[in-house]
């Protein structure tokens, strides 16, 4: 990790870009960029570790960022995925004062604004708003985690996998995607390991839902894969 040399008035600019402190008074955004850093991660290395003591949080302005956890035997579940565009990281342990219950690790090079904890807490009484918009972000995030606890528990690989795929599809806004991972990183991601990913692949190859050809993904019937991704028998 390197902290970068940077004006105030570079982390006020970078504060404005993150969609959450986009409205924010000048005065509360002027707050932050003095209490801030600017830290570069190499890819492979982490923003923080499973329960490790939470001093701080990031908003993540460049590159990607991968925040998991690792269950009793070893396996890992991605929780969120970052590519820039200022979201934050790390955000929830800061408010509790305790640890971080997942890491977070660079997935490419990647440059984030490093909040502290005590720091912010004293901006956020002069300037409160800061808190109402760190609440909304908190929100939207509990929803996403509820939406991930339903695909895990209530849903197969199967479903899970035709929902991620659908999902790249209207990204990409096109029936021909590229998976922007590898098997292991998405079957993590999706909750399972690779040898099942690669057996749904092949499943749903095999019913002509969808053409496989290396990283290379083309649905070929929307409707069934569709029907999928709700919990449908393949």
């Amino acid at each position: 990790m390197k902290i970068q040399t940077t004006s105030v008035g570079e982390r006020v600019r970078i504060l404005r870009l993150a969609p959450i402190f986009a409205g924010l008074a000048d005065a509360g955004v002027q707050a932050l960029s003095e209490v801030s850093t600017v830290r570069e991660y190499e890819e492979g290395e982490y923003l923080f570790q499973q329960d490790e003591q939470a001093e701080g949080f990031h908003v993540v302005v460049e590159g990607a960022v991968n925040v998991h956890r690792f269950g009793p035997d070893g396996r890992q579940q991605i929780l969120h995925v970052f590519e820039g565009g200022g979201e934050l990281c790390g955000e929830v342990p800061v408010f509790e004062g305790s640890t971080y219950p997942a890491a977070a690790v660079a997935t490419a090079r990647s440059r984030t604004l490093y909040l502290p904890r005590l720091a912010l807490l004293e901006v956020a009484r002069q300037h409160p708003e800061i808190l109402l918009k760190i609440l909304a972000t908190l929100s939207l995030r509990l929803r996403r985690f509820v939406g991930l606890i339903d695909d895990l528990s209530l849903k197969d690989v199967s479903a899970r996998l035709a929902k991620y795929l659908l999902d790249l599809s209207e990204k990409a806004a096109s029936e021909t995607i590229v998976l922007d991972t590898t098997k292991v990183v998405l079957a993590a991601r999706l909750g399972t390991i690779a040898e099942t990913i690669s057996r749904t692949f092949r499943k749903l190859q095999g019913s002509e839902v969808i053409d496989v050809r290396g990283r290379e993904i083309t649905i070929l019937d929307e409707d069934r894969l569709q029907d999928i991704a709700a919990g449908m028998k393949s």
